[in-house]
Parts: C-alpha cells; sequence; structure tokens
C-alpha cells in the first residue's frame, strides 16, 4: 500500500462534492449481491516481498516479472497457471514496487518503479542473462509506478515528488527525458490510454493530454475524499481503486469531462484492480479479492470473492487469470 497524506483528511467533508462537481453527479445505485467463491488455480510461496505483477508472453512462454520490494525482480514461468515456476531473480537497485513489461527497442523490456533507487531498463529478451539497458536515478523522489507506450515509444515515471517524468525510448538502451509534468500531489500509478495519462494519486486523479509527450498538458483533475491507488479500463470506462470509498466508476469517452458513473461497494478497502472485459476484479489487503460484473456500468454485481488470507495489494489479469500478490505469495485464480 502506498504512504498516506495524513493531512488531507482534514478536506474530507469538502471534497466529495467538489468530485461530484468536476466528474457528475454521484450514482444512488446499490450492488446487487449473487456472491460465490472465485476459482483457486495454483500458488507460489517463498521467500521476499510480493508486491506488484506484470504477465508477458515471449514465444510459447507466459512470463511473470513480480515487483519484490527489497528483493528486485523475480521472474516466473506461468505457463502452466496451476504450478507457477520461479526462473531467476535479478537484483535490482532500490525497493522494487512495480514492473512494467513490453516488446521494445528489439527485445523485450522490463521496466522497474525502484522507489529511491529510480527506474531500472532491463533487457530481459533473455530471461537467465537479463542485462541493464540504463538506470534512471532520479534524486530526491521516491517512484511508485511506470509504464512504456510502446506506440509513441515513450516512458512515464512517478512518485512521491508530485512530478510525471517523461522520457523518450525509441532508441533504447539509449534514454533521454523530455520533460517533468508537475501534478498535484503524490503519483501512485500511471496508465497511458489513446495519448491520454492517468494519473492516480493521494488527492484524486489528474488527467493529462500527453499526445506531444514534450508539452504534457492537464484536461481534467478530480479530487476525492479518500485516495486513489490503481487505474485499469474495460473500453472507456475507468476503474480505479479508491481505498475506503471501493471502486470509482468512471467513463473517459471524453477525458476532458469524465462522468462518474457510481462505486464498486467493496468489502475491504480497494487498493488495486484489473479488468477483463465487462469482469473487475478488486483487491481488498486482508479482505482478499472480489469480481464485479459492469456489463451495465451504472447498476453493476458483485458475483464472487476469494479470501487470500494475506494482504492483497496487487492484481493483474492475463489470459483469464488473475494473479493476486498478498505481500507473502503469488495467488493464481479465476472467474468465472
Amino acid at each position: 500500500m502506498k504512504k498516506h497524506n495524513i493531512l488531507f483528511r482534514a478536506t474530507a467533508v469538502l471534497l466529495p462534492l467538489l468530485f461530484t462537481f468536476l466528474y457528475g453527479c454521484e450514482s444512488d445505485n446499490t450492488v446487487s449481491y449473487e456472491e460465490e467463491s472465485m476459482v483457486f488455480v495454483g500458488e507460489y510461496s517463498g521467500q521476499g516481498t510480493y508486491l506488484h505483477s506484470f504477465v508477458k508472453r515471449t514465444g510459447s512462454t507466459d512470463y511473470l516479472f513480480l515487483s519484490g520490494g527489497n528483493d528486485g525482480l523475480q521472474i516466473f514461468d506461468v505457463t502452466q497457471k496451476s504450478q507457477p515456476v520461479p526462473i531467476v531473480g535479478y537484483n535490482v537497485t532500490g525497493y522494487v514496487k512495480e514492473t512494467y513489461a513490453c516488446y521494445i527497442g528489439g527485445g523485450t523490456r522490463v521496466f522497474t518503479a525502484s522507489g529511491t533507487g529510480g527506474v531500472s531498463v532491463i533487457d530481459v529478451s533473455d530471461v537467465n542473462s537479463a542485462i541493464l539497458d540504463t538506470l534512471l536515478a532520479l534524486q530526491g523522489d521516491d517512484i511508485n509506478s511506470v509504464f512504456a507506450d510502446t506506440v509513441s515509444k515513450v516512458l512515464y515515471a512517478g512518485g512521491s515528488g508530485k512530478a510525471m517524468y517523461v522520457y523518450d525510448i525509441s532508441s533504447l538502451p539509449h534514454v533521454s527525458r523530455l520533460t517533468a509534468y508537475q501534478t498535484f500531489s503524490v503519483i501512485n500509478e500511471i496508465q497511458v490510454k489513446n495519448n491520454t495519462a492517468y494519473l492516480v494519486q493521494d488527492q484524486g486523479i489528474d488527467i493529462v493530454d500527453v499526445s506531444n509527450p514534450q508539452s504534457p498538458s492537464r484536461l481534467s483533475q478530480g479530487l476525492n475524499d479518500h485516495y486513489a491507488y490503481d487505474i485499469k479500463f474495460s473500453g472507456n470506462i475507468a476503474l480505479i481503486a479508491n481505498d475506503v470509498n471501493g471502486v470509482l466508476v468512471l467513463d473517459v469517452t471524453n477525458p476532458s469531462s469524465p462522468v462518474q458513473l457510481g462505486f464498486l461497494s467493496t468489502l475491504g478497502p480497494a487498493f488495486a484492480v484489473a479488468a477483463y472485459g465487462n469482469y473487475v476484479y478488486s483487491a481488498e489487503n486482508n479482505r482478499g479479492v472480489e469480481t464485479f460484473d459492469i456489463s451495465n456500468p451504472s447498476n453493476p454485481r458483485l458475483l464472487a470473492g476469494y479470501s487470500t488470507q494475506g494482504n492483497a495489494v496487487g492484481i493483474t489479469q492475463y489470459d483469464g487469470h488473475v494473479f493476486v500478490s498478498d505481500k507473502t505469495k503469488l495467488i493464481i485464480l479465476r472467474y468465472p
């Protein structure tokens, strides 16, 4: 879980009204319950910390790149979902909080958000012989999130320094900074969709036009009375893990004027979210994982849940499976 900004609590009474003003009227729809258990597929438990994972297929193999905190980057073969197999570990400078893997520059690269260690760009085309392309040292900042846009070949990173760093990665292993965009709070997650960057933060969400990555410009922003930790998309619907509020459902068809449709009412605080078609999966710390149906986003349904027994802080969807990081182990689930 990202560090809270305690001072922000003082404005908790007024900010929901501001969020409603910016994003439209809140929905008063309640979630209908038809809960059953998600299907357990497999797990892996070993030494280290399990924070965040990213799955990428290379050839015929599905690799999971795990953010292991002080244990660096851990790589698993998850082709057989019921039996994840650890392949190799890579010692990354700093505390690895998040990974993003993609094919770019003629090979598979992993970008790590490594806290005070900045961002590492690692060539994992041969997972058994990973090579550090470059280390982006961002002194004075603590990096929480990283995202690589393979279309525009631009890297985005951000954290506690209230800045989104933008890099040109079109000539890997060479990397050059384009700009640093100043935002209004600690950045917990960055996702880029259709030349628009969505920055979820301790104090809400900043939606930014990055069609010209050298000169990002704000399209809209919204504040809330709790912390935004993660964001994923189902078409033009943005799902935002919003702490004790649950999962915020936001229509971003027009990112300059997003419309709040409502919230997925979760049992526990929503720390991370994943989406697969109309299914939304929420990681809720010691309350485990829940699955929602948002085929009608204004009237969502809770479908299933699963108690991870640990603290579910990270969740990733890939190939119809849900990979949950609960700090002490990796759990693989499925629903439907």
